[in-house]
């Protein structure tokens, strides 16, 4: 069991983690940009992350990217996806309102998008391409990031940032109730953080005997 610290703090941590909110990466290619986009996540409320390996290797988020995440990654909840029609039209039907970034400058700024909506997706493409053609046609609404610039484009870690913080932005100063978690929401997430503090437990446990176990192999 955690300590009544740690207890405390993963309540808070459930509680503040905003009411639908979630992100949609597709076909990211190197595993510090997905790591550096779940520190975003964390830092800014958001519990649950969808990858889509359609066309990149599939790799898992909890294992890499450990150091451009600081090891946030372990604590959040991963949705992986093979299709991106099908991942996408399971998201809509859920309710969720797709909001893909892009980088046309005659799409309308992201500080423009109401994103006061009870169930908001931000979508972000691949390093080099963007988002493919399939997921821009099944969004809801594309926004982009006005740049004025040389370059026309940024990092997604940085795309992500930028445009998770508008949306929290936005929340806070028109519709504060959606960050905060509802109760069930608040509950589920309480209860994978406890549910991953045991499972790093046991396996930090294991890991140090294992090192153990080589040192004493190494002595004889």
């Amino acid at each position: 069991m955690p300590t009544e610290n740690r207890l405390n703090k993963f309540k808070r941590v459930a509680a503040q983690r905003q009411s639908g909110f979630t992100v949609v990466i597709e076909d990211v290619f190197d595993p510090h940009n997905l790591g550096a986009i779940a520190r975003s996540c964390d830092a800014f409320g958001i519990q649950e992350i969808n990858v889509i390996f359609e066309k990149q290797p599939a790799f898992n988020p909890k294992e890499v990217g450990k150091n451009s995440s600081t090891a946030t990654n372990k604590w959040l909840n991963y949705r992986i996806h093979h299709d991106t029609e099908t991942a996408l039209r399971t998201l809509k039907g859920e309710g969720w309102r797709l909001v893909a970034t892009v980088l046309d400058p005659g799409t309308p700024p992201i500080y423009t998008a109401d994103m006061c909506q009870p169930k908001i997706a931000l979508l972000f493409g691949n390093e080099k391409t963007g988002l493919s053609p399939k997921a821009i046609s099944l969004a809801d609404q594309l926004v982009t990031i006005p740049m004025v610039g040389i370059a026309q484009s940024m990092n997604v870690s940085v795309s992500a940032a930028l445009a998770i913080y508008e949306v929290t932005a936005q929340r806070r100063a028109r519709c504060p109730e959606l960050l905060r978690a509802t109760r069930d929401e608040a509950e589920r997430t309480l209860a994978y953080l406890l549910e991953m503090h045991e499972h790093l437990g046991r396996r930090n446990k294991r890991l140090r005997v294992e090192r153990a176990k080589k040192r004493l192999e190494k002595s004889t």
